[in-house]
Parts: C-alpha cells; structure tokens; sequence
C-alpha cells in the first residue's frame, strides 16, 4: 500500500508540472484572459487531484471528470489542435466502478504528446469506455495522430525529457493486480 502510495504521489507532480508550464507561457505572452480561463480550470483540476489522491481507488465518475478537465486544458494548451471525445457506454454506473486516480490521464497525455502535438493538421482523440463480457472494464484511448513510428523518429531529432507517466501507471496497476489481470494494448492502425 505505501508503495502504491508513492506511486500515485510521483503521478501528480508530474501533471502539474505541465500545467504550470502552460500558465506561465500564457502569462509570458501576456494573454491574461486565457491565462485566467486555464488558472480556474487548472485550480478545479488541483482540488480533484488531492481528493482523489486520499484514494487508493475512486468512483470512474471522478476519474472521466478530472480526465474531462485535463483535456480541455490541454486543448487550450495547444490552442485547439485537436478535438476530443469521452464516450461512456450507457449501462456502466460510472459511480459504483472503481479504478485507481490517474490512470487515463498518462495514457491521453502521451496521445497527445506523441501522436496530435506534430499532426499537421487539427486531430482527434477518443476515449472510450465500455464494459466487456466478464465485467471487464475496457478503456480505449484513439488518436489520428502520426503514429509511433513517426513520433518516435521525431523524438531522436528534439532533445526531450524523460517521460515518466506510462512507467509509473504500469508499476501502479501492477501493484494493485498481482495476478495482472489486466492487459495494456498498443492499437496501431
């Protein structure tokens, strides 16, 4: 439990961090209006985050809203290069399920990151969430962005950070299944 703890509590300096990141360039080009409408929403996003980081698990209800909140900054954040949309299927009880806070948001993040932030044109990320036979749950993160192969080439010509949010997930999702009874699978066309 204390390692999953630690886990958790790595995940959200490294959101914030992004976060910031944005308020400050928004302030730096002196775009006060945008630079007040993300504060607000990044101010509601902080509060969730400490909710839930109290959790070892949340209702999917808080995870789909502070998930909500990320995209919209993140879309102001690259000035509405993509389009996003959170489907839920209609006979989940998105308040009973229970998952662990945090654990879309690294995976949206790298679609983000790594398929629509070089995508020429405006992009699309889905996220869709549904249940499977077996009571499953099933979340699936799309983007028509440019694909790993060419996010990946792209990336041994910028000189970038170390990307720690996939890495930590894994390790948390390990930790709260033993047994791995769950299945990260990489979509590629």
């Amino acid at each position: 439990e204390l390692e999953l703890r630690a886990l958790q509590m790595q995940m959200n300096p490294h959101f914030i961090f992004n976060s910031l990141s944005s308020i400050n360039r928004f302030i730096l080009q002196n775009n006060k209006t945008q630079a007040s409408e993300y504060l607000i929403k990044f101010s509601k996003l902080v509060r969730l985050i400490l909710q839930n980081s109290q959790e070892a698990l949340i209702p999917l209800e808080s995870e789909l809203e502070s998930l909500q909140l990320y995209l919209e900054l993140e879309a102001v954040r690259f000035e509405h290069h993509f389009e996003f949309k959170i489907t839920v299927e209609d006979d989940l009880d998105t308040d009973t399920i229970k998952v662990p806070p945090l654990i879309i948001q690294p995976y949206a993040e790298n679609a983000i990151w790594h398929g629509l932030h070089n995508k020429k044109e405006k992009g699309l990320l889905k996220i869709v969430v549904q249940n499977e036979k077996n009571s499953i749950l099933n979340i699936k993160i799309i983007d028509d962005g440019i694909g790993r192969k060419a996010s990946a080439l792209l990336k041994k010509e910028q000189v970038t950070h170390k990307s720690y949010g996939i890495n930590i997930t894994i390790n948390r999702l390990i930790l709260l299944n033993p047994k791995n009874n769950f299945k990260i699978i990489d979509l590629v066309d």
